[in-house]
């Protein structure tokens, strides 16, 4: 809801906090002209003891949500999503998770939508934080002044279609981003690693150690073969990254299958 008009261009720099409250689970968002907060309300402490630790099914919508499905609707009750700007002007939502959201934009749709772009869920976090992210995009369509100025960096368009395929490439960008940094940190762990053994490979053959010689160069494979997997890793990353410059239409998207 609006209090009141927003009328200038805010500037905007971003710092993310992660924050758990009394019944809520919290993103925030706080930059030098506002503060940006999602909140998941919950009803129970935790998933039960059928809800997997972490997923290692199928990654599709039938997968995952037989998996997860059950936990999201006993634990969580509703978000509430909140922009407060420097001046005052506050914009928030508040929509319960069974029904109201769902009814806006369904879980299988969203899930496959996702999952077809790239998005791996392999834990029941992820699922929540995914599902959650439904309830910002609500909040962006529903403040017509929030996408004016190119809230959230999200793109100035009067297209609703093309306003939700943008959102939900921007969720997949920044985790394959994510991706890329800490692949890229593997990457040089594991290059580190290589010379250290080439280093012990050449002591090796000086001291005449065909033992120590064996193990060494057992190493050394296994390290280049790790290094090897890292870089079509990262290869495939920014494949992704680069299909999201040509967004597919939803049209060709191949039809989800529902969860029984």
């Amino acid at each position: 809801m609006k209090h009141r008009n927003l009328t200038r261009i805010f500037s905007i720099l971003t710092a993310l906090s992660i924050a758990t409250v009394f019944g809520f689970q919290a993103n925030s968002q706080t930059t030098t002209s506002f503060t940006f907060a999602e909140s998941i309300e919950g009803r129970a402490p935790a998933p039960d003891n059928t809800t997997p630790a972490e997923y290692d099914g199928p990654q599709t919508v039938k997968g995952l949500m037989n998996a997860f499905d059950t936990a999201y609707n006993q634990r969580f009750s509703k978000v509430k999503v909140t922009a407060t700007f420097g001046d005052g002007v506050v914009y928030r939502s508040e929509l319960a998770i069974s029904g109201e959201i769902d009814a806006r934009h369904s879980r299988v749709e969203w899930l496959h939508m996702l999952l077809q772009r790239g998005i791996t869920i392999e834990d029941f976090d992820d699922y929540r934080i995914y599902l959650s992210k439904r309830h910002t995009l609500a909040f962006l369509e529903d403040n017509p002044d929030l996408r004016k100025i190119g809230f959230l960096s999200m793109p100035l368009t009067d297209d609703q279609e093309a306003y939700k395929l943008a959102y939900i490439n921007k969720l997949v960008k920044k985790k394959n981003q994510k991706e890329i940094r800490e692949a890229s940190k593997r990457v040089e762990r594991i290059k580190e690693q290589i010379e250290r053994s080439e280093k012990q490979l050449e002591r090796a053959k000086k001291q005449s150690n065909p033992q120590r010689l064996k193990h060494v160069q057992v190493q050394l494979e296994r390290a280049e073969k790790q290094l090897e997997d890292v870089r079509v890793q990262l290869k495939r990353i920014q494949e992704v990254l680069e299909h999201l410059k040509k967004p597919t239409p939803p049209q060709d998207l191949t039809p989800p299958e529902k969860p029984k």
